[in-house]
């Protein structure tokens, strides 16, 4: 019997057995789909690619657990779910390479001190990139949008000694991953 003539509900039976034809079976029945909808929200080919990607990763890994109904819905949930962390994450770069250009406006600049900040902000940005979200969310929190250690804890519905922690270990990677910047007082400045 061919997969193609089975339906939704029978290849997710057959993938929480992690049967990866059937998997494939979906893939090639969805992808495009999702595809579609996140380049018609977010009009970037490399993005909708990636998260229409990532909805299917997450697919796979949770195929054991998952509990299924209506496949097309679950999908467009969790892809609009994935889009909506997308923006986010967008937004608090945006945001935080915002903060810098105000502190540092590059028309004051020398040209080489713009250069080596353009590098720092984006070697920060891929620093923050490698964080835990819940980590770079506090850190951006604290040190971009100004909130203190009790209004994050309060915002986030956790301890002050669990965003220190977060803060102290954001501090220290962020510290080992930019020590190479000759711009180290810009360094202090943040951290």
């Amino acid at each position: 019997m061919s997969l193609q003539s089975l339906s939704d509900n029978d290849l997710l039976s057959l993938l929480r057995q992690d049967d990866e034809q059937a998997f494939r079976e979906l893939y090639d029945r969805y992808w495009y789909k999702m595809y579609v909808i996140v380049h018609r929200k977010l009009r970037r080919k490399e993005v909708a690619e990636e998260l229409a990607q990532e909805l299917f990763v997450m697919l796979w890994q949770k195929r054991n657990s998952l509990r299924v109904i209506n496949l097309p819905a679950f999908l467009g949930v969790s892809l609009r779910n994935l889009m909506i962390d997308y923006i986010r994450r967008h937004i608090q770069e945006e945001h935080y390479l915002d903060q810098l250009r105000r502190f540092f406006p590059t028309a004051v600049m020398a040209t080489s001190e713009a250069v080596q900040l353009n590098e720092l902000t984006e070697a920060l940005q891929h620093a923050l990139a490698q964080l835990p979200e819940k980590t770079r969310d506090i850190f951006i929190l604290n040190r971009f949008e100004n909130l203190t250690i009790r209004e994050i804890a309060q915002r986030l519905n956790l301890s002050e000694k669990a965003i220190e922690y977060h803060l102290s270990r954001s501090t220290l990677f962020l510290r080992r991953h930019l020590r190479d910047f000759a711009t180290a007082w810009i360094l202090f400045y943040l951290i």
